[in-house]
C-alpha cells in the first residue's frame, strides 16, 4: 500500500498535474531553489546544535556559523535557481547568518527543554491498518521539565502566519497523531513553529475534536488521491518555482521562450 507524507498531500492541493509527473511518473528534476537550498543548510545546522547539546556541548556562535558555512560549501551547485532578480546567492547566505545568530541569541544554552531526538522520522496509520499510512519526519522533538512534549519545526520563510493558520496546519497536526500512535501515555503535546527570519515561535494545540476531524479530511483528500485519473495544471504564484514548466501546457511557452 502507497505511504503518504504531508509534502504529497500538498503537492497535490498545489498542482494534481505536478503531483502526478513528480509521484507518479517519478520524473526527477536535479533543480534546486534557493529558498529552499537556504532551508536545508539552515535545519542541518540547528539539528548538530541540538545534538551536540544533547551530549553536553554547547554551540557558540562561531560553532553554528562555522557549521553552516562549511555545509554552504560543501553542498552548493550551479543548478540552484535564484528566481529573485534582487537577491544574490550571498544575500540568501547572509540571511542563513543571520537567522542562526538570532536564534542563538534566543535559546542558548539551549537547555529549556529536553531533546528527545531530531529529524524524527515518523510513520503512522490514520485507520489502525495500512490503508492509510503517513510518513513524516520531525525537526526536533522535546520534553519540558514539566512534562510536556513538543514538536517543533523550523521555517526560514519571509512569510509569517497568523495564529488561525497555523491552528489549522495539517502537518504538525499528522505529526501530533504519529506521536501519539507511538507513545499512546502521552498527556499533552505542544506544536511549535519557530520562524527564523522574524525571531518568532509560534504555539498551537489540537484537540480530540481537532485531530478527528484532520483524520476526516486526510483520508477524504488520500481517497480522492487514489482515485484521481485526470490530473490538471492549477496556476498560482507558485509556478515560478516549478521544476516541470517545460511539461505543463500553462508555462510550457515560457519555457521556451526562456531558450
Amino acid at each position: 500500500m502507497p505511504v503518504y507524507s504531508h509534502s504529497q498531500l500538498s503537492t497535490y492541493e498545489q498542482c494534481p498535474l505536478k503531483y502526478k509527473l513528480r509521484y507518479r511518473d517519478r520524473i526527477k528534476r536535479e533543480v534546486t531553489g534557493i529558498e529552499a537550498f537556504l532551508g536545508s543548510r539552515v535545519h542541518e545546522t540547528l539539528r548538530k546544535c541540538y545534538d551536540d547539546a544533547m551530549h553536553g556541548m554547547v554551540n557558540t556562535p562561531m560553532d553554528l556559523l562555522a557549521c553552516y558555512n562549511e555545509l554552504w560549501e560543501k553542498n552548493w551547485h550551479d543548478e540552484i535557481v535564484i528566481t529573485r532578480e534582487d537577491m544574490t546567492r550571498e544575500d540568501y547566505r547572509a540571511l542563513g547568518r543571520a537567522m542562526l545568530g538570532t536564534y542563538h541569541q534566543r535559546y542558548a544554552p539551549f537547555n529549556s527543554d529536553a531533546t528527545i531526538s531530531t529529524e524524527m522520522k515518523l510513520t503512522f496509520s490514520l485507520t489502525g491498518d495500512d490503508n492509510y499510512r503517513l510518513i513524516g519526519f520531525i525537526d526536533r522533538l522535546s520534553r519540558t521539565r514539566d512534562g510536556i512534549h513538543q514538536i517543533h519545526d523550523y521555517k526560514t520563510s519571509s512569510y509569517l502566519p497568523g495564529q488561525e493558520e497555523i491552528d489549522n496546519d495539517r502537518q504538525l497536526g499528522l505529526y501530533h497523531i504519529g506521536i501519539k500512535e507511538r507513545w499512546p501515555d502521552i498527556k499533552k503535546i505542544n506544536l511549535i513553529w519557530h520562524y527564523l527570519a522574524f525571531d518568532k515561535e509560534l504555539v498551537s494545540h489540537r484537540s480530540d475534536e481537532d485531530i478527528s476531524r484532520l483524520v476526516h479530511n486526510t483520508i477524504d483528500l488520500i481517497d480522492e488521491i487514489k482515485a484521481a485519473s485526470d490530473f490538471p495544471p492549477r496556476e498560482s504564484a507558485l509556478c515560478a518555482w516549478c521544476e516541470y514548466s517545460d511539461l505543463c501546457p500553462l508555462r510550457k511557452h515560457l519555457s521556451t521562450a526562456a531558450v
